[in-house]
């Protein structure tokens, strides 16, 4: 087996000459292209997410957007896919095709100049967005340098008109391109050279493959706590507790401490406008750490409120608040929430957990009044609550800050008899704005940007 970079790294393909090892000759294609890598702009080989695949490091026939000499004149690309300026494009008839492209400045996807007798010339392969036949041959162009003679002992220089202007005299919406290869061409009188005159000697790879998936992302913690976020000094892992979880976008701006000169400016504004960035990091969600500590119906909260149902956060098995089983990797979604498109303030920030949901599960024995409770949009959606304090002392969940248009919440009355558990947010107008939840049914709630509707009570 052989790394599929090696046509480019080690020119470990039919023709190639140059790569990037020391004393191979490295021509500017071989750096522009990581700059344009780092854009985005490069090959996807469905190759390298197919582990079983028996091509899968394959470097030349079954490679994408390898180029190969044919005859003097000719080389053979192999179709595939590729990204340019976040655009997937097919080119060269797509994976598993193979196109035939000439050096010959008549043809619309090629601009080079005819060799004369001892000369020699850099051609550029490369792709551009435009499916026009007039500007490429299967989104595939060809441009050559200005020819020097071999005699005089100096490298030809290599295209690089298409870092500007990939198809000239015309006006490209996209113009990013990606140099598939570099080709060395030498004179060639006579017919086989075609109408440039020129008999291929060298084919250098210089293609960048777009990074395969999955995509690795490390755990979020913010820096609130003291001693740092890992437990050993090797760093071997992370130390999660109750409460540096980055689980909002103020935290995440945040990660430094609240109102430190160092925080960000994610979720905030310029001149009234919003800063349009969303996110996506994962991390843990925070508990709570004491009865104490967040919101609790059976004491006063002395610390923040995270959004989450009567049990904080942590398991009804777990013995102790510091032994609390949470979910630990949390993906969450930061992002602008409902707002009239026309208005550049844009909407308020909100942020979700995506692939799963928070759910809380309590038995509340010892409330002497009714008690408000605040969900958040990245808390708990599913409450499963058995009051215990009597038929006239409610528990009220209440969603306190932005949500995102189709959130929902579901609640459930584990209770027997009593109908003490109730429900209160814009747009539920029953039981004078708060809704009921009678004993043994289960309330199912969305938001529509606006508005929260109840969907079904059973």
């Amino acid at each position: 087996m052989v790394n599929p970079n090696s046509g480019h790294t080690a020119a470990n393909i039919t023709w190639g000459v140059d790569g990037l090892r020391d004393g191979d000759v490295i021509t500017s294609p071989s750096l522009t292209n990581l700059v344009h890598g780092v854009h985005g702009d490069g090959i996807l080989r469905l190759q390298d997410n197919t582990f079983g695949m028996a091509s899968r490091n394959e470097v030349m026939t079954q490679s994408p957007g390898h180029v190969v000499r044919t005859d003097e004149n000719t080389l053979t690309v192999k179709g595939g896919y590729c990204v340019l300026d976040g655009v997937l494009y097919s080119f060269g008839g797509g994976p598993g095709q193979n196109l035939a492209v000439d050096i010959d400045d008549t043809q619309n996807y090629c601009t080079s100049t005819p060799l004369v007798s001892g000369q020699e010339c850099l051609y550029s392969v490369y792709l551009v967005a435009s499916s026009n036949a007039l500007h490429a041959n299967s989104r595939i162009k060809i441009a050559g340098g200005t020819p020097t003679t071999t005699a005089s002992g100096v490298y030809p220089p290599t295209p690089d008109g298409q870092l500007i202007d990939p198809i000239v005299g015309y006006s490209e919406k996209n113009s990013h391109s990606i140099v598939l290869a570099v080709v060395r061409g030498i004179f060639e009188p006579g017919g086989p050279g075609g109408n440039d005159n020129v008999n291929i000697v060298e084919v250098n790879d210089k293609r960048v493959f777009i990074r395969p998936s999955p995509d690795y992302i490390m755990p979020l913690t913010n820096n609130i706590e003291t001693g740092g976020a890992a437990t050993a000094a090797a760093a071997a892992t992370v130390a999660r507790t109750y409460r540096n979880g980055v689980n909002t976008d103020v935290q995440l701006k945040e990660v430094y401490g609240s109102g430190h000169v160092e925080s960000g400016d994610f979720g905030g504004a310029h001149s009234g406008n919003r800063i349009d960035v969303a996110a996506l990091w994962v991390s843990h969600q925070n508990w709570k750490a004491s009865a104490n500590d967040a919101s609790n119906p059976t004491a006063p909260s002395s610390g923040p409120d995270f959004g989450l149902g009567p049990q904080g956060g942590y398991d009804t098995t777990t013995a102790t608040y510091a032994d609390a089983q949470t979910p630990t990797d949390v993906l969450y979604f930061s992002g602008q929430g409902n707002a009239k498109q026309s208005l550049t303030a844009g909407g308020a920030m909100t942020t979700v957990r995506l692939g799963s949901k928070g759910v809380d599960v309590m038995t509340v024995d010892s409330i002497s009044s009714n008690k408000d409770w605040q969900l958040t949009s990245y808390g708990d959606q599913v409450l499963i609550t058995t009051n215990n304090s009597g038929g006239s002392n409610h528990i009220t969940y209440q969603p306190n800050g932005e949500f995102p248009e189709g959130h929902m919440i579901w609640i459930k009355n584990a209770h027997g008899s009593d109908n003490n558990v109730r429900f209160e947010a814009t747009g539920i107008t029953l039981g004078g704005g708060h809704d009921v939840t009678n004993a043994g049914k289960t309330s199912h709630y969305v938001f529509d940007g606006h508005n929260w509707y109840r969907l079904s009570h059973v």
